[in-house]
């Protein structure tokens, strides 16, 4: 169902990617802790998840080290938090925006949510400045990688591509045919976005120096280069559509939970927000028709 789904393991291109992963984090880490603001949140947040592909698609040698484990596990709670504050943010923008809510009444929430935040922005910081300190040691050095990594870590993410795969193109049809599968879109965003993180490992990035091997195979390396090209952009397109749809669940649910569409007030917002949900859902649809995907 995906386009073009062949994915090229190289080794080289995988554990150098792994390691600009890890290296990445710290880099977004220290633009989040100078000025969390909505950016640095969505940088910090991506870079966690690329953190979590290499270290989910490393062999058991990797995945067992002690620094590594506890690195990663950081990273997750980091992550837990920012998305709660996201999802404050997100949920403000939209009543401002599409739910059309008075700005008395934004202001209010805004006031209501502050504490929360403020919090959550507290403990996050706490959370990244140890993840800060932590000090992880470059086990990616092409150099250090025994015969047996080759092998296994080609395995073990290859099977991970091809899991995902299939729960995506089970999970896809699904979706489309139910707007109110709202459990199961949010599955397939995560997973297209696993999906992406994962082949975006074993694609060869721009500054990346080709080996005499790959020159003499050019032609072969640059139509592999190109496939994979087009399923991360296919499978972006797919996340960032539920990505949207996703923040109109998340809002819905939030004025469900605070008991408004009673208030006539809020019901209106509800169903502007409904609305322009509607529109994005079918959007999506339009755009995963079988022929765009076949």
């Amino acid at each position: 169902m995906l386009q073009c789904f062949y994915v090229q393991y190289d080794l080289d291109t995988h554990a150098n990617n792994c390691y600009q992963n890890y290296e990445k984090v710290l880099i977004k880490l220290d633009k989040y802790l100078e000025n969390p603001n909505e950016d640095n949140i969505h940088h910090i947040r991506t870079s966690l998840r690329r953190l979590e592909a290499a270290y989910q698609s490393s062999p058991k040698q990797i995945r067992n080290k002690k620094k590594i484990r506890k690195f990663v596990s950081s990273g997750k709670k980091l992550f837990r938090i920012n998305s709660k504050i996201r999802d404050v943010d997100i949920i403000v923008k939209m009543l401002t925006n599409e739910g059309k809510l008075p700005e008395r009444q934004i202001e209010e929430f805004k006031s209501n949510n502050e504490y929360d935040k403020q919090r959550y922005l507290k403990e996050s910081r706490i959370v990244a400045l140890d993840l800060r300190r932590q000090i992880v040691p470059n086990l990616y050095d092409r150099k250090k990688i025994d015969r047996s990594f080759t092998k296994k870590s080609r395995k073990r993410l290859l099977n991970m591509v091809r899991k995902l795969k299939v729960k995506v193109e089970k999970n896809l049809p699904i979706v489309i045919d139910n707007e109110n599968k709202i459990l199961v879109l949010h599955e397939l965003r995560k997973d297209t976005k696993k999906l992406r993180y994962l082949i975006e490992l074993v694609t060869k990035r721009d500054y990346e120096k080709s080996s005499k091997k790959s020159i003499e195979n050019e032609d072969s390396d640059k139509q592999l280069r190109e496939n994979h090209n087009r399923i991360l952009q296919q499978l972006e397109k797919i996340q960032v559509m539920l990505g949207e749809i996703h923040d109109y669940d998340v809002t819905i649910d939030y004025l469900k939970q605070q008991h408004v569409s009673n208030n006539s007030l809020f019901a209106d917002t509800i169903e502007n927000i409904m609305k322009v949900r509607r529109k994005r859902y079918n959007e999506f649809v339009e755009y995963n028709k079988p022929t765009n995907l076949d």
